[in-house]
C-alpha cells in the first residue's frame, strides 16, 4: 500500500465514522420525536380530563370561569411570582422532620415512609 491509498483509507473511515454518527443522531432524533408526540397526547388527555372536571364543577356548585381564573392566579402568586409556574414544595419527612427527597419513596435518614400510613387509616 502506498501513501496515496492510506490517505484514502483514511478518508474513507472518517466518512464512515461521520456516516455512523449521523446515523445515531437521527435515530436519537426519531426517539425524542416520538417522546414529545407522546408528551403531546398526554398533555391533550389532560386537558380534556381538567375541562370535563370544570364543567362538572360549574354546573354544580354555580361557579363561574371569573373564579377559575381568579384561583389560579392566586395559585401562582403563592411564591410572589406571576409566572405560570407552580413553586414545588419542599418535602418534609413525616417522622424526623428532615427534608425528604422527591425521588425516593422513604426518608434518607430514618428509612420512614413518603407517606404518613396515619393519614390513610381514616379512608
Amino acid at each position: 500500500m502506498d501513501l496515496f491509498d492510506i490517505y484514502q483509507q483514511d478518508r474513507i473511515n472518517a466518512v464512515a465514522v461521520t456516516a455512523d454518527n449521523a446515523a445515531r443522531d437521527a435515530r436519537e432524533a426519531k426517539g425524542l420525536v416520538s417522546q414529545v408526540r407522546e408528551l403531546e397526547a398526554k398533555i391533550n388527555k389532560l386537558s380534556m380530563i381538567n375541562m370535563a372536571l370544570w364543567e362538572i364543577i360549574k354546573a354544580d356548585t354555580q361557579r363561574k370561569d371569573d373564579d377559575l381564573y381568579t384561583m389560579v392566579q392566586d395559585i401562582d402568586l403563592r411564591d410572589g411570582r406571576l409566572d405560570g409556574k407552580v413553586k414545588k414544595e419542599i418535602k418534609k419527612c413525616h417522622k424526623c422532620g428532615r427534608t425528604m427527597s422527591r425521588r425516593h419513596q422513604r426518608c434518607l435518614y430514618c428509612r420512614s415512609p413518603a407517606l404518613d400510613p396515619d393519614l390513610f387509616e381514616s379512608i
